[in-house]
């Protein structure tokens, strides 16, 4: 792995639930630990693209043969793309090997998906049409002693339209794949398409929710059925972003952009986990000139090992990921000390049940908090909060000008292509004047100002049970927003 990333993690509150909530205001009950590592893979890959994907315990990427060769790849002017195999503990040439010795399998890997058993693999595969023009289209392929043999088109793929990126469902009873076949709702977008005893059924389209006027692809579901994809149809960040559907047993909820932890202005995509959950890959792409990078994130076993996190079933990346959404974490700041609970095995971790729990501040912020400073109430806390974010948010946020490396703290709540799309907005029944700042290509909306953390974390419970419902803590020095771990530390 090539540490040029280095350490970039990102923070996180982690609650022991056996804790009583008293004593956790008590102590440091903001447990702020490293729980991912972000990293490149340091691996040249000398093939027509470099997405890459799970294959048992290692990765499968496309290169030339004649760089595997024993001979200097310059002294050899001829060869082939092939699908090769890396085992994850090394990653480099000289231990891959091809991944079926009787084919030579050149298709992209991200558009692969293999059965939990690897015993079928679906593909995404070009054929010639009428003998004019290539079209994907989605193969299966039988694994028999790690040799592929009979190579299938999938029954609903034999009209013109476009079919590629599988992905299979855990029980191997659905899939979703991206297709431009009617109806559509502009460029590719997801289908599903059900196994019947009968073969697979007539696909469907996702719906407008999840599809857009862009391009939806590079579908994959994790070991809970969550939808991760790539697409370029949303306010995101740039490019293609991508972006998580969490599944509730029936359907999947609205598409949530992964934040700027994984999408930046590049092209992010071909997004999956390792079946041991520990793991996840994707590739990150500049322009279509240049070569990008695969990436690798994965577990900090010593941060969960401290943050109390034993159980190997809890050791989970999707789970982490869908907390890390449901409690509004973006980079650089995390959830509010008094609404997170952290336990994999009962998610969604935030329900509307959980989230008011904080609200009592307000009642002994009120009035009486003020006009009865008396010691014994432990709650002048939430003071600074009414006077910082509830009674004059205007007049403070000029305050970090005079001392530019002062760090102060707001609540984000929107995004628009558009300058002062949102003068003031509602919360609570109170109409607060918003601070704007421009950060990737879009026009970010925040609230309030505040010295500590955890007063913008209660605000930002007022904030979600206003219907923000991404509503996160942001840092600010100066004017400018901070994206330094460290300063949630204080």
């Amino acid at each position: 792995m090539n540490r040029k990333l280095s350490h970039i993690a990102f923070v996180f509150c982690l609650y022991l639930t056996t804790i009583p909530a008293t004593t956790m205001a008590q102590e440091d009950s903001v447990r702020v630990k490293d729980l991912l590592v972000m990293d490149t893979v340091n691996l040249k890959i000398h093939g027509p693209s470099n997405d890459v994907t799970f294959y048992m315990n290692g990765m499968v990427f496309l290169s030339n043969t004649k760089y595997h060769q024993k001979m200097i790849p310059d002294h050899i002017t001829f060869g082939v793309i092939k699908a090769y195999f890396v085992p994850l503990e090394y990653i480099a040439i000289e231990s891959s090997r091809p991944l079926f010795g009787n084919d030579d399998f050149p298709y992209s890997p991200a558009g692969m998906s293999f059965t939990r058993d690897y015993r079928t693999v679906y593909f995404t595969k070009s054929v010639k049409l009428f003998g004019k023009r290539n079209v994907e289209k989605i193969f299966e392929m039988s694994i028999i002693n790690g040799e592929g043999t009979n190579q299938n088109q999938l029954s609903f793929t034999g009209d013109p339209s476009r079919y590629l990126h599988p992905a299979i469902s855990l029980d191997d009873s659905y899939m979703i794949f991206s297709s431009d076949r009617t109806p559509s709702n502009g460029g590719l977008d997801l289908f599903i398409s059900r196994k019947t005893p009968a073969g697979w059924s007539t696909p469907t389209n996702m719906g407008s929710d999840i599809n857009t006027s862009g391009h939806e692809w590079f579908p994959y579901l994790d070991h809970k059925n969550n939808l991760f994809y790539s697409s370029s149809g949303h306010m995101g960040f740039g490019g293609y972003d991508v972006y998580v559907c969490f599944f509730n047993g029936s359907g999947w909820g609205e598409p949530q952009n992964m934040t700027e932890y994984i999408n930046t202005s590049e092209d992010e995509l071909g997004f999956s986990i390792h079946p041991n959950k520990k793991m996840a890959l994707f590739s990150k792409v500049a322009d279509p000139e240049t070569e990008g990078e695969v990436y690798t994130m994965s577990l900090n076993q010593k941060a969960l090992l401290v943050s109390g996190i034993e159980d190997p079933q809890n050791q989970d990346i999707s789970g982490l990921l869908q907390d890390m959404l449901k409690s509004g974490y973006t980079s650089g700041a995390f959830a509010s000390t008094t609404e997170v609970g952290f336990d994999l095995d009962v998610l969604p971790l935030l329900t509307e049940t959980e989230e008011p729990e904080p609200e009592p501040e307000p009642e002994p912020v009120r009035v009486e908090t003020v006009v009865a400073p008396v010691v014994q109430q432990p709650e002048p806390e939430p003071e600074p909060v009414i006077k910082v974010a509830i009674t004059e948010p205007v007049v403070e946020e000029p305050e970090p000008e005079p001392d530019p490396n002062q760090v102060v703290f707001r609540v984000q709540i929107l995004s628009s292509s558009k300058a002062n799309s949102n003068p003031s907005v509602t919360i609570a029944g109170t109409r607060y004047s918003t601070f704007e700042y421009f950060y990737k290509g879009a026009y970010r909306i925040t609230v309030g100002q505040f010295n500590a953390v955890q007063e913008a974390s209660s605000f930002r419970s007022k904030c979600k049970n206003s219907g923000f419902s991404q509503a996160f803590v942001a840092a600010f020095r100066g004017q400018e927003r901070e994206t330094d771990p460290a300063v949630f530390k204080r």
